[in-house]
């Protein structure tokens, strides 16, 4: 009946486009088109309109919901169904825009989801399979639910390829699989296994971005042969199946990377070793919450605003595009490889991950209805962390206590802060010429201003100093005071005219 019904609107499309002018006119016989078009959906599904922009919510035995503004499955049924080409430019334009204005004008208003949704009301955790359906948990029973259950909706990308859950007993693997197939090296602070563990933390908490209104970027560096692009590539064809892959960053295409993070809930960027100068900005946007616009599809210069709910993933051998940039490395996971004396061919261990997808599936779920049993239990208002990333530190502590090892969380967490501010510092001129400083019998504890310490610290740098006053050498203390707390012990106080007054000294256990 459903392809009888297919048949027939498109016959009656075809009828009204071939109307002689001297009855319909070119604009009238697009409208008449996009009208009944318009019908036509309406009879099978719902218009939405959302902050993510303007959808279409087709029901049926799989429901569908499709990106009228960003979504070309949308315009492969449009011309499948009713034989209207993209190549029609303006009457697939006049039928875009119709669909536009009536999600604008008469559509439903509902949040649209990628991936994954916790409800932080009703403790329940919604997980798409990619082909319609969907996986509700709630820290005791794992249900299969339509897309659009509850009210959650799910925006799936054609290429995802669905799963589904197996019995796997007591197996664990994930971590075989996935979290220790990057070779993770000892740090003074971090060792292997706390950065496997900060790893497969980040992996699950994708899944609860409503706990994470401030997004923890990735960023994995260290030689080449570390495997820590085979380890992102394997957790993304892990979620998203077979052609799911990190990708390439190029410096002088800003429009690649805002591409990549609107229309997918997790982008690895592979060997990011440029300084590319947008590079933090944008990221420092994504991390909180800021809009990108983005060229809207099948136009060339309209554009739509979008708010990505994107986790990132960067990994580098020589992170310049970091550089200084302390607001950056707030948000930021940084973990280090080193080279594996043995190799292993990838094509053999990514089949291993797509022979073992649906059981690796099916252990995650598991792990996810534990943490959403705790998170149900929890009473009271969130404990307050030191940790910088309080968001991801909560949700870190959460996964330790689900697994008995809290407090190891709150160590490592305590440790994942002084590996970022490290790599702050590394190149940063105030921490390279205060070592230096201080080794002056009298600075240790001598209180300064920056004036002074302005015109002392540049005699000794080595390089161009990039403060040209006092003033600028001020605002950047103010930026990095924590970080250099790691290093140094550092007190700050005021005078009377509310000027800061610095004492360093060296910290003895550095």
């Amino acid at each position: 009946m459903a392809s009888q019904h297919a048949s027939n609107i498109n016959t009656e499309i075809w009828e009204i486009r071939r109307t002689p002018t001297k009855l319909l006119r070119a604009h009238e016989r697009r409208e008449a088109v996009t009208n009944r078009i318009i019908r036509d959906l309406k009879q099978h599904g719902t218009f939405f309109k959302s902050p993510e922009g303007h959808f279409y919510f087709r029901r049926s035995d799989s429901p569908k919901l499709f990106s009228i503004e960003a979504d070309t499955a949308l315009g492969a049924m449009i011309h499948d169904r009713y034989g209207i080409n993209p190549a029609e430019t303006r009457e697939f334009e006049c039928v875009m825009q119709g669909l536009e204005i009536e999600a604008e004008l008469r559509g439903e208003q509902v949040e649209v989801r990628r991936l994954a949704h916790y409800d932080l009301k009703t403790k329940r955790l919604y997980i798409s399979r990619f082909d319609g359906w969907v996986y509700r948990l709630d820290g005791t029973q794992k249900q299969k639910v339509p897309n659009g259950t509850d009210g959650v909706f799910f925006w799936d990308d054609p290429s995802w390829q669905p799963y589904e859950l197996v019995p796997i007993g007591n197996r664990r693997r994930f971590e075989e699989l996935i979290t220790c197939s990057a070779n993770f090296r000892d740090t003074d602070d971090l060792t292997s296994t706390d950065q496997q563990w900060v790893l497969y933390v980040w992996c699950l908490a994708q899944f609860f971005g409503s706990l994470h209104p401030t997004k923890p970027i990735l960023l994995i560096t260290g030689e080449k042969g570390g495997g820590k692009t085979s380890c992102l590539r394997k957790w993304l064809k892990m979620l998203f199946g077979a052609r799911a892959d990190v990708t390439a960053l190029e410096g002088g295409k800003q429009d690649g990377f805002v591409a990549a993070i609107c229309s997918s809930p997790v982008v690895a960027f592979d060997n990011v070793d440029e300084n590319i100068k947008w590079l933090p900005d944008h990221l420092a946007q994504l991390a909180t919450g800021i809009k990108f616009q983005r060229r809207k599809y099948y136009t060339t210069n309209e554009v739509v605003e979008f708010q990505p709910q994107c986790f990132v993933a960067l990994t580098s051998r020589t992170p310049k595009f970091i550089n200084g940039r302390d607001d950056v490395l707030d948000r930021t996971l940084v973990l280090h490889t080193e080279r594996r004396e043995q190799f292993a061919p990838e094509s053999c261990q990514l089949q291993t991950i797509a022979d073992n997808r649906n059981s690796l599936w099916s252990e995650l779920l598991r792990r996810l209805n534990q943490i959403v049993a705790d998170l149900g239990n929890a009473d009271g208002p969130d404990e307050q962390v030191e940790f910088r990333m309080a968001d991801f530190a909560r949700f870190a502590l959460t996964v330790g206590r689900v697994d008995g090892n809290e407090e190891i969380a709150r160590a490592i967490l305590k440790k994942l802060d002084s590996t970022s501010s490290e790599l702050l510092l590394s190149d940063e001129p105030i921490a390279i010429c205060l070592e230096v400083w201080l080794r002056i019998a009298r600075n240790p504890g001598r209180q300064v201003n920056s004036a002074v310490l302005n015109d002392e610290l540049k005699t000794l740098s080595e390089v161009p100093w990039p403060h040209k006053s006092a003033r600028a050498l001020g605002q950047r203390l103010s930026h990095i005071t924590t970080d250099l707390r790691e290093r140094f012990e550092v007190s700050v106080e005021q005078d009377s005219a509310n000027q800061n007054l610095y004492r360093f000294w060296p910290k003895l256990n550095h």
